[in-house]
């Protein structure tokens, strides 16, 4: 796999961007056609909110994959270049839950269904951000021996070079894909009360991460529990699931008009 197409001078047209920001405009585009954004949202609204999240995200999924692997960035200009990839959903995902809280105070947003609508679309737009992820090298698997093994050839990848991987982010992709179809199609019509699929969104994904943590090589760098079998991004995604658990149950449970059916 190639981290980049072609490049003009320090200008590179960089594949883990480029899907970033696809996924993120596939994420507006589905998201604004929504019933919930429709019903509770102002036009352009949530194309700020999303702007603005997503910005939190990206410096919240960097410092976390900064401090978790601190010897992957010598210099400032690593540690700010995200475009060559190296994000933590887990600090993504912290950040933003900090932030809205304040942000909310200042622009006065309905939160519950801003957080559904991350929580219908989020793992699409993950999927296809993954694909960047496989491009970059970064997020690469542990080192197997199975017939569809990837092996990383370009210098400039973050993967381990010349070595057959378990292409964990190709899993991860597919993964987020059912679990958005899961979500829009499955989910959606039966769990109308606000809170109820952003609550469930955190659950299915948390789990994904958990899972498929155990092909990742990183997974093996970190500081681990449980006799040395719980990394520390683990350790995260076991967090956010019980943060949605509590979520889904509170949401349910609350005598509040439900969304738009959609």
């Amino acid at each position: 796999m190639i981290p980049y197409l072609f490049h003009i001078g320090p200008l590179y047209f960089n594949m883990f961007g480029f899907f970033v920001a696809l996924g993120l405009i596939v994420f507006l585009w589905q998201a604004n056609k929504d019933p919930i954004a429709k019903k509770y949202l102002k036009p352009d609204q949530l194309s700020n909110i999303v702007i603005f999240f997503a910005m939190v995200g990206l410096i919240g999924s960097r410092i976390a994959d900064v401090l978790q692997n601190p010897t992957l960035y010598p210099t400032w200009y690593d540690i700010i270049a995200v475009w060559k990839g190296g994000l933590a959903l887990g600090g993504a995902v912290l950040a933003i839950i900090i932030v809205m809280p304040l942000y909310q105070t200042v622009k006065n947003f309905p939160v519950m269904p801003v957080l559904d609508l991350a929580g219908t679309y989020g793992a699409l737009l993950q999927a296809i951000a993954r694909l960047g992820c496989f491009f970059a090298g970064c997020c690469h698997g542990c080192p197997t021996t199975v017939p569809w093994a990837i092996i990383y050839t370009h210098p400039d990848s973050r993967a381990l070079l010349h070595i057959p991987l378990h292409p964990s982010q190709l899993y991860s992709s597919c993964a987020l894909f059912i679990i958005f179809l899961v979500i829009r199609f499955i989910a959606r019509p039966r769990l109308n009360k606000p809170g109820q699929i952003f609550g469930l969104y955190l659950i299915l994904t948390s789990l994904e991460r958990f899972i498929n943590d155990f092909l990742r090589a990183d997974h093996y760098k970190e500081k681990r529990i449980f006799y040395d079998l719980i990394g520390q991004n683990q350790q995260l995604a076991l967090i956010l699931c019980g943060i949605g658990i509590i979520m889904l149950i509170a949401a349910s449970f609350r005598q509040i008009k439900i969304h738009k059916q959609a």
